[in-house]
Order: C-alpha cells, then sequence, then structure tokens
C-alpha cells in the first residue's frame, strides 16, 4: 500500500475512531437514561390511571351504599314500602349517575324482587341525563353477573364484566348488601356500571404511540384506546399467569401484536381490574436514534476532513519519497551514475544526500567484484568437476561398504545364532514327524502338525542359508568351469517345462569361444536358479528370459540376465541387496535370495549391477 492511502487510513483512524467511540460511548448513556425516563413515566402514567379508574368504581360503590341506607326512610311502621314505591327508589337510584346502566334489587337467590330501573327507549330527560339502552336480553342476563353470595356475606362484591347495550358497552357489577329487620332475608342492590366515560377518558390520554388498556380478573381487554380492538379479547402479560391477572406492578418490554412494546402495570385488587400502559419501543426510542444518526453524521465528517488533509499530507510526501524510489530503481538497474535533487534540508534531504554518496561508492566497487567474480567463476568451474568425480568414487566405495558391512552381519548372525535355533528346531521337527506317524489319517489334528513340520523346514532353510553367510570362501574347491553349462544346468534344475507351461521363453546368446572361468558349479548354479525365480516371479503373465555372454575384453567375461517382467521400481534399487529387503507379498519370501546371489558373486572375485530397462509404450 502507498503513502498517500496509508495517510488518508491513519488521519481517519486518528479523527474518526476517538470520536465514534465518544459517539457510541452517548449514544449508549443516551439509550439507558431514555429507558429509564420511559419506564418511570408509564408506569406513573398507569398508577395515575388505576387511581382515576379506583376512585370512579368506589364513588359509584358509595353512591349504592348511601342510596340503601336512604332506602330505610321508606319504611313504614318496619316494614318496606309498598312495590310501587320500592320501584320508584330503583329509578332514583338509577339517576344518580349516567353511568348506571342498571339498577335492580336481588333476592339471596338473586332474583328480583321488584323491577329493575332500566332504560330500554331512545329518549333523552334532561334531568335525569343520559343513560345506555338495553334489551331486555341485557336484563337478563345481570344476576348471572352478579356475585350475590358474596355481597351478602362481605358487605359488597364486584361481579364480572360483561357486554351489552347497542353499542356493546362493557359494564362492571357493583353488588351491595341491604339488611331490613333481622327476621328479613338480607337482598342486595345491585348496579351495572357502564364503562363507556371511563373508555372516552382513557382515548383522550391514549395517542398513535401509546395504548391504555383496562383488564378484568380474567386477563380480557375490557377498555382499549386501539382502534379496531375486539371486546374482551385476552391479553397475555409477562409476569402473569395465563388466564389471570399478575398481583403486582411491573414495567417490562415484551410483544404487543407482533410489534416489540414497553408496558407499565399496575392492579386495582379492590374492584380485580388492571391497568396495562403500552407503548411501542420504536417510537419510545426514537430521541435515541436520532442521536444516533447525528454521530454517524459528523462520525463521517470527520472521517472525510482526515482523509483529504491525510491526502494532502501524503502528496506531498510521496512526491519526494517518489524521487528516491526513481533513483533506486536506476541503480537496480545498474546505473549507478544516477543522482538525485536535494531539494530540502530536512530529513528527506540528508536522505537524498546519503544516496547520492551510496551511488558514487557502488560504481567503484562494482568494477572491483566483477574482477573478482570472474576469477571465483573458474574456481567454481573446476571445482565443481573435482567434487564430482570424487563424489562418484565416494558413492561407489560408500554402497559397497554398506552392502559389504550388512552381509557380514548376517553371517555373524547366522553363526551365532544357528546352532542355537538348529537344536531346538530338529527337536520339534522330529516330534512332529513321529506325531503324523503316529495320528490316523483322517485325524483332526494332522493339519496343524504338518503345518509345524512345514515351518520347521522352511526355518531350517533360512538358517542353511545364514551359514552361508558365515562360510569364507577360500577358493580351494575352485575349478575351472564352463559358464554356458552351469546356465544349462540351472535351466535344467528350475523345469524347462514348468517354466514353458508358466509362458516364459528362454533365449541363450553367448559369445563364441566361451572362455572358462574358476569358480565352485553349485554356488554358482544357486545364484543363477535364485534370479531365475525371481525372473519367474515377475512375469507372472509370461514373458522372455534372456541370458546373454559376451566379452567386453580378453580377460573379461559378462553375464547379463534380463527379463520382460514388471521390474523395480527406481527407488528400490538401492536395496534389493540389503538382507531380508523384499517387495514379494508371498509368506515364504525371506528377502535374502539377492543378498546371497550378491555373496557368492563376490566370492568369486567378480561384481554384480542391477538396471532397470525403459518399457516400450504400448
Amino acid at each position: 500500500m502507498k503513502l498517500l492511502p496509508k495517510f488518508a487510513l491513519l488521519s481517519i483512524g486518528m479523527a474518526a475512531v476517538p470520536l465514534a467511540i465518544a459517539g457510541y460511548s452517548s449514544i449508549r448513556v443516551s439509550q439507558a437514561a431514555l429507558r429509564d425516563a420511559i419506564d418511570d413515566h408509564e408506569v406513573l402514567l398507569a398508577h395515575q390511571i388505576s387511581e382515576y379508574v379506583s376512585s370512579q368504581l368506589s364513588n359509584l360503590q358509595a353512591t349504592v351504599s348511601v342510596e340503601t341506607r336512604v332506602l330505610d326512610l321508606t319504611r313504614v311502621k318496619g316494614a318496606l314500602s309498598t312495590f310501587e314505591a320500592m320501584r320508584k327508589f330503583l329509578q332514583l337510584v338509577y339517576h344518580q349517575s349516567d353511568d348506571f346502566s342498571i339498577v335492580a334489587l336481588l333476592g339471596t337467590q338473586g332474583q328480583p324482587l321488584v323491577p329493575p330501573a332500566v332504560q330500554r327507549v331512545d329518549s333523552r330527560n334532561d334531568s335525569f341525563g343520559i343513560h345506555e339502552i338495553l334489551s331486555d336480553e341485557d336484563v337478563a342476563r345481570l344476576p348471572r353477573h352478579v356475585p350475590v353470595e358474596v355481597a351478602l356475606r362481605d358487605g359488597s362484591a364486584v361481579g364480572s364484566i360483561f357486554v351489552a347495550g347497542r353499542a356493546h358497552t362493557p359494564h362492571v357489577v357493583l353488588a351491595v348488601r341491604y339488611q331490613g329487620r333481622t327476621d328479613e332475608d338480607p337482598s342486595a342492590i345491585v348496579a351495572a356500571v357502564s364503562l363507556r366515560r371511563m373508555a372516552d377518558h382513557l382515548a383522550s390520554l391514549s395517542s398513535s404511540e401509546r395504548d391504555i388498556l383496562l383488564l378484568d380478573r380474567d386477563s380480557r381487554s375490557v377498555v382499549s384506546a386501539r382502534a379496531g380492538s375486539p371486546p374482551l379479547e385476552r391479553k397475555s402479560l409477562p409476569r402473569g399467569k395465563p388466564g389471570s391477572l399478575p398481583d403486582e406492578w411491573f414495567v417490562a418490554e415484551y410483544a404487543s401484536h407482533g410489534s416489540p412494546v414497553i408496558g407499565a402495570y399496575v392492579p386495582i385488587p379492590a374492584f380485580g381490574l388492571g391497568v396495562v400502559v403500552e407503548r411501542s419501543v420504536q417510537a419510545a426510542l426514537k430521541p435515541a436514534r436520532r442521536l444516533t444518526w447525528t454521530t454517524i453524521y459528523w462520525v463521517g465528517v470527520a472521517a472525510f476532513v482526515a482523509a483529504v488533509v491525510g491526502a494532502a499530507l501524503a502528496r506531498s510526501l510521496s512526491s519526494r519519497v517518489g524521487t528516491l524510489v526513481q533513483g533506486a530503481r536506476h541503480i537496480a538497474k545498474g546505473k549507478l551514475d544516477a543522482e538525485i535533487e536535494v531539494a530540502s534540508t530536512d530529513e528527506l534531504g540528508e536522505l537524498a544526500k546519503a544516496f547520492n554518496s551510496m551511488a558514487s561508492s557502488l560504481a567503484a566497487a562494482r568494477a572491483e567484484i566483477l574482477l573478482q567474480t570472474d576469477e571465483i567463476r573458474r574456481w567454481n568451474v573446476e571445482l565443481e568437476k573435482r567434487v564430482e568425480e570424487k563424489t562418484k568414487e565416494l558413492r561407489d566405495a560408500q554402497d559397497l561398504l554398506l552392502r559389504s558391512r550388512s552381509l557380514a552381519a548376517i553371517g555373524s548372525l547366522g553363526a551365532g545364532v544357528a546352532h542355537e535355533i538348529n537344536n531346538p528346531l530338529t527337536g520339534v521337527l522330529g516330534l512332529s514327524q513321529i506325531l503324523l506317524a503316529d495320528l490316523p489319517d483322517g485325524h483332526p489334528s494332522r493339519p496343524l502338525i504338518r503345518d509345524i513340520e512345514e515351518q520347521a523346514v522352511r526355518i531350517q532353510g533360512i538358517v542353511a542359508n545364514l551359514l552361508r553367510f558365515s562360510q569364507k570362501q577360500s577358493g580351494e574347491h575352485f575349478r575351472p568351469l564352463d559358464l554356458s553349462q552351469v546356465i544349462n544346468d540351472a535351466l535344467e534344475l528350475c523345469g524347462p517345462k514348468a517354466l514353458a507351461e508358466a509362458g516364459i521363453t528362454v533365449v541363450k546368446q553367448v559369445a563364441s569361444p566361451c572362455l572358462p572361468i574358476r569358480g565352485n558349479a553349485l554356488q554358482v548354479q544357486a545364484a543363477l536358479i535364485q534370479l531365475i525365480q525371481n525372473a519367474r516371479a515377475a512375469m507372472d503373465s509370461g514373458g522372455t528370459l534372456t541370458f546373454e555372454v559376451t566379452r567386453p575384453e580378453d580377460k573379461l567375461l559378462r553375464l547379463r540376465v534380463s527379463d520382460t517382467g514388471h521390474g523395480i521400481k527406481p527407488e528400490q534399487l538401492s536395496r534389493i541387496f540389503d538382507p531380508f529387503f523384499t517387495t514379494k507379498a508371498q509368506r515364504t519370501d525371506t528377502g535374502i535370495g539377492l543378498s546371497m546371489v550378491h555373496k557368492i558373486i563376490e566370492d568369486h572375485g567378480a561384481t554384480i549391477r542391477v538396471s532397470v530397462r525403459a518399457r516400450p509404450s504400448g
């Protein structure tokens, strides 16, 4: 990255990042403070509304209680007034408040004692006010919502909420116990109170961002300022059980109608009601969002100003640094006579002076280095040739030494352990043969004992091969041999018919005349037999086995044995004469065959080499 974007990013980081951190901290603090203020305001509003509702209902309940005492004044000689007087009395109570929709006198079984006071026609009487217009069905449903037993027992009671009237207005039932003389059955004066005016008042306190609800004891929405809200819709609160109201007030954030809101709840236990004030989280936190966007705006402005200032500084600095870069490129191309103009006395000017001095020194040093380089190059060429020759000699000597050490180690191992293994092995072999002789042919143990005998014989062969490594060949039994005849004898022992059946064609190419060699015929045959067996194993689908005897010099004879099998991997060539190294998967292969071949050839004063021919494509 060049200086211009680097300085721009550095300026942005130094100017915008602290401002962004401060703005973020301010936003978090503002949001927390605003949320606390909103919670306090919503809780305060909910408490005020609960006090208003409780006050209104308490006043209406007190009105009914006062009227029961007025009823005693209508007694005549200790008895209640006439039927008509009682009906007039209920109408008097009915017109004490426009919120009364029904006023009735019920007996202990909830039966009406006199016709209730109710407005069934759409008429207005300025002296009595405006009441909800109810039907006969609404009046008939009133006793089902009155807890008469509770009212008679406790003196007063609040019934359940029900919807009545043409406008489907929610009503709450207030009941007060009336006891005349002690010999008379008690009765209850019941008033169905319309919540219309209460709903209008709550609607006046609501807004598009705030909804106020009045819930009954079953957590149903009795009054809601939300337009189109169905009556008696069940409301789910975060801290209340389904179908009931919480016992204590709270303020929390939860989902209402699919949108997150901040809700404050305050109970009205005296009347089994609860007030909920809900406000949209999005609308409540609008000032905090404005602060967020303002902070982002000023962070962007700071970043822009910082980028402009950083770009101006970087452009001034990069032009001077570019001159140094251009001079460095000239030197990199070999133009050591390049000079840089010194345009200032600051650090960059000092750097330009040092650069010019360095270029002069490099020009003088290059001529001397070129002379020394030519001389070093001549010495390197000669040294590489000598190192290559000595390395090849050392590698050959090392390979021969390692191979001789391996064979010597195997010889020492064979001499040391042969007698220790043969003695117990002879006993195992003898016992297995005695058991085979004693057991009948169908005995189930014969295959196991036969396997023991075969493995013992195999171990004897391995021990015999190890003993061969330990035997030094002094040449006492060597005599002149015809190599061509030794090859024929080895092929005869391997079975020409078996080779032909395996699809192997044997080719012999012997130079004439074939000089005799000194050696042990049996040992040379053993080496050739091992090579023939390896070739047969490599040509599992048939092929050609070739024996080629040539005379590269007058007193030198060379035998080349080759086959057309799958060959040996190049990375395995260096290990094929190692004892116990084998690439065959048969269990009987010990990896000692080629090691024996190598030792026999060395005992005869000859050398053995291996190479892999490139197989023809197709």
